[in-house]
C-alpha cells in the first residue's frame, strides 16, 4: 500500500471513531455542534472586536505566523520546523506565537529563524501565511496571491501542504484526544514527531535534522563559573516533571521513580566518582539530596541551553527538558513508557524502552498522571526500567568524551 493511502485510512478511521460516539445520542451530536459553533463565534467576536482599534499592518514583505501550542517541548522541536521553513522562504518575516514571550526569547536567543514574537492577540489578515497546531501543523489562513507575487517558488510546498491538510484536518481538529492515534499512524506511515511538521505541511523536515542555538561562549563561561560548575565535569539529570505537569494525582506517568533515581546515583557515584550529578528541574520538580548540586528552581529558561551543552550527558523521561538539549550538543539518555520512542527519540541519543509495558499516550485524557492500567507506581512501565541499564546507557556516551 502507498504510505499516503495508509494515513488516509488511518484518518478516515479516527473519523469513524469521533462519528460511532456521536451516532449514540443525538444529545451529543447536538452539543458538539454546538460546543464547535459557539468556539467559532467566540473566536469571530474576538477578532472583530480587535479589528475595531486595530491598525493594519503593511509590509513589501511576506509575513508568516506559527502558531505553535502545547509544552516548551513542542516549542523546540518547533525550532527544527522553523529553519527548514527559513531556508523556503529566506526573505519573509517569520513571527512564532506562543503562551510565553520569554520561552521563545530563551529558544531563538540567537536571533536564528524568526523575525520576533507575536502575541495572541493577532488578525489573520495581518499575515499572508499562518501555520498553527501542536502535534499536527496545517495551514491556517493563506493570502494565496501574496504567496504567488512575492514567494512564487513556494507555491509547490504550499499546494503540497494544503493536500496533507485535508488528510490531517481530523487530527488537528480533535487533539489532543487523537495526538495518540496520530502518532501510531504516522510512525507507521514512516514518520515521526518533529518531521511530521513538514508531512502535514509539504516541508522537508527530518526528526534528527539539527537546529542548535548558537550559545555565547562568554556569556557560557559566566554562568557556569555563577552556578561552580566551571571546569567541571558533570552530567545533568532531570525528573521529568515540567512546570505544567499536574502532580495532584501522584507521581506522573512518565516519570522515573525517585528510588530508581537513588539507585542510579549511587551506582553511577561508584563508576565516575570524578563526575558530578547536577539536578535540573522547575518548581513542580522534588529536590534531590543525592544530587551533588542541585538547581531545582534556580536556573532561568534562558539559562537552561548553556547549562545542558555543558554536560557530558543528559539523563531524562521523555520530557521539555529532552527536545530543549537536542537543541545543545549533549547526548541524552532516555526513558521511555508511556510515549514512544518510535514517535519521539532522537537518533543520537540512548533511547530506552519499558521492557513491561509501553506507548500509552493519549489513550486517557489524564495519561500523564494516571496508569491506564491502573498499576502502582512501583509496578508502573518506567519502573520496569533498572538502574544497571540507565548507567550502561551513560557510559555509552561518556565512552566517547
Amino acid at each position: 500500500m502507498e504510505p499516503t493511502n495508509r494515513l488516509r485510512l488511518a484518518a478516515l478511521q479516527a473519523q469513524q471513531l469521533i462519528n460511532l460516539h456521536s451516532q449514540k445520542s443525538s444529545l451529543v451530536r447536538l452539543a458538539v455542534c454546538l460546543h464547535r459553533g459557539r468556539k467559532q463565534l467566540k473566536n469571530q467576536i474576538k477578532l472583530s472586536l480587535r479589528a475595531l482599534t486595530h491598525k493594519a499592518v503593511v509590509s513589501p514583505r511576506l509575513r508568516v505566523l506559527v502558531h505553535v501550542r502545547g509544552g516548551i517541548g513542542d516549542v523546540c522541536m518547533t525550532r527544527v520546523f522553523l529553519k527548514a521553513l527559513r531556508a523556503q522562504l529566506p526573505q519573509a518575516e517569520i513571527y512564532l506565537c506562543y503562551d510565553s514571550q520569554s520561552v521563545v526569547e530563551a529558544l531563538f536567543q540567537d536571533g536564528a529563524y524568526i523575525n520576533g514574537f507575536q502575541n495572541r492577540k493577532y488578525l489573520p489578515q495581518d499575515f499572508d501565511l499562518i501555520i498553527s497546531g501542536c502535534h499536527v501543523f496545517i495551514y491556517q489562513y493563506v493570502n494565496r496571491a501574496r504567496v504567488e507575487q512575492l514567494a512564487p517558488g513556494f507555491i509547490p510546498v504550499l499546494e503540497k501542504g494544503l493536500k496533507m491538510r485535508d488528510i490531517c484536518r481530523v487530527f488537528a481538529e480533535n487533539t489532543p484526544y487523537l495526538d495518540g492515534y496520530w502518532a501510531n499512524a504516522t510512525v507507521e506511515y514512516g514518520s515521526s514527531r518533529v518531521a511530521n511538521l513538514g508531512l502535514s505541511t509539504g516541508l522537508v523536515v527530518g526528526q534528527n535534522d539539527r537546529a542548535e542555538i548558537a550559545l555565547a561562549p562568554e556569556r557560557k563561561r559566566e554562568l557556569l563559573s555563577a552556578l561552580g560548575l566551571a571546569d567541571k565535569k558533570y552530567i545533568t539529570i532531570h525528573d521529568g516533571i515540567n512546570t505544567n505537569t499536574d502532580t495532584s494525582h501522584g507521581h506522573p506517568t512518565r516519570c522515573w521513580p525517585q528510588t530508581r533515581w537513588r539507585e542510579f546515583a549511587a551506582l553511577f557515584k561508584q563508576a565516575h566518582p570524578d563526575i558530578l550529578l547536577v539536578q535540573l528541574g522547575g518548581s513542580k520538580s522534588q529536590a534531590f539530596d543525592f544530587a551533588d548540586v542541585c538547581l531545582v528552581g534556580k536556573t532561568a529558561v534562558k539559562d537552561l541551553p548553556y547549562v545542558l551543552d555543558g554536560a557530558l550527558a543528559h539523563v531524562d523521561g521523555e520530557s521539555g527538558m529532552v527536545h530543549l538539549a537536542n537543541l545543545t550538543r549533549t547526548r541524552c539518555v532516555v526513558l521511555f513508557g508511556p510515549s514512544s520512542a518510535e514517535y519521539l527519540g532522537y537518533a543520537q541519543n540512548v533511547n530506552i524502552t519499558s521492557p513491561k509495558c509501553q506507548n500509552c499516550m493519549n489513550i486517557l485524557e489524564d495519561w500523564m498522571t494516571r496508569c491506564a492500567l491502573n498499576y502502582a507506581e512501583n509496578e508502573r512501565c518506567l519502573a520496569a526500567i533498572t538502574a544497571p541499564v540507565v548507567l550502561d546507557g551513560v557510559n555509552k556516551i561518556l565512552g566517547g568524551k
